[in-house]
């Protein structure tokens, strides 16, 4: 039914002479298989999609939120995302009354648009605002970074680094995510030339210039996250001079 109103909307615009305007579509529930439930919305004519959980631990039944539940993946480790779809990650669909400032980031560096299920503003539940406010404060922070960089020319390159995280137009720049709280060091592959460094603190929400640094050749450089840093962090590299792609 879905596909026969987003179809319906589509030529109703075309007959009209309207521009075309995005349509979305958004988790279907229940489904017989929950693993499945993505499928219609990946594979289906909607210009941008709310996925839902799918994890095979749940094929059978349960829910993410449900006591002793697993978290789903869209919360702990979001897949990223490959173009076919713009995403809207909601957490109404696979973490209701869950969301913290880590998801947001992982989200968006995973090339999703988060958004938050704030019980925090939703009268009659009974929920704490301040548990909400450092995943709205990260859904401004993201905002701004998406606003800053070369967004549309950085798609999810978690291959480049050793976190997983992070948007890359290999050469010219990079936004990684480094989740853990911890000065662990990590890498990322670059494409020579010279790099400005700046870090950003997610719990903190303080920036940090840092050096900037020459890489000689193409591939892998380590970082360490600042000592003053304390829990995740964010790196933006953004190149010097742009080499002749």
């Amino acid at each position: 039914m879905s596909f026969v109103v987003i179809n319906f909307v589509r030529q109703y615009q075309r007959q009209q002479g309207y521009d075309p305007r995005p349509i979305g579509m958004t988790m279907q529930f229940p489904v017989a298989d929950q693993t499945l439930v993505n499928a219609p919305l990946f594979d289906g004519p909607a210009d941008w999609i709310s996925p839902g959980y799918d994890d095979e631990i749940y094929r059978e039944g349960g829910h993410p939120s449900a006591p002793g539940g697993t978290p789903s993946r869209w919360l702990d480790n979001p897949p990223p995302a490959d173009g076919r779809k713009v995403l809207l990650s909601d957490t109404d669909h696979f973490a209701p009354g869950q969301g913290d400032a880590l998801w947001v980031w992982k989200a968006f560096l995973r090339g999703h648009n988060p958004i938050l299920m704030d019980y925090g503003l939703i009268d009659g539940v009974p929920s704490s605002q301040d548990a909400f406010e450092p995943a709205r404060q990260a859904m401004g922070d993201t905002r701004r970074y998406a606003e800053r960089i070369d967004l549309i020319g950085m798609p999810p390159r978690g291959d480049l680094t050793s976190t997983g995280y992070a948007l890359a137009h290999p050469g010219k720049e990079y936004l990684i995510l480094r989740p853990a709280g911890t000065s662990e060091v990590f890498t990322a592959e670059l494409s020579a030339g010279g790099y400005t460094t700046d870090w950003y603190a997610i719990d903190e929400r303080t920036s940090l210039p840092g050096d900037e640094i020459t890489v000689p050749s193409d591939g892998l450089v380590k970082f360490t996250v600042p000592s003053t840093i304390h829990g995740p962090a964010v790196l933006h590299l953004a190149a010097t001079t742009i080499r002749d792609q």
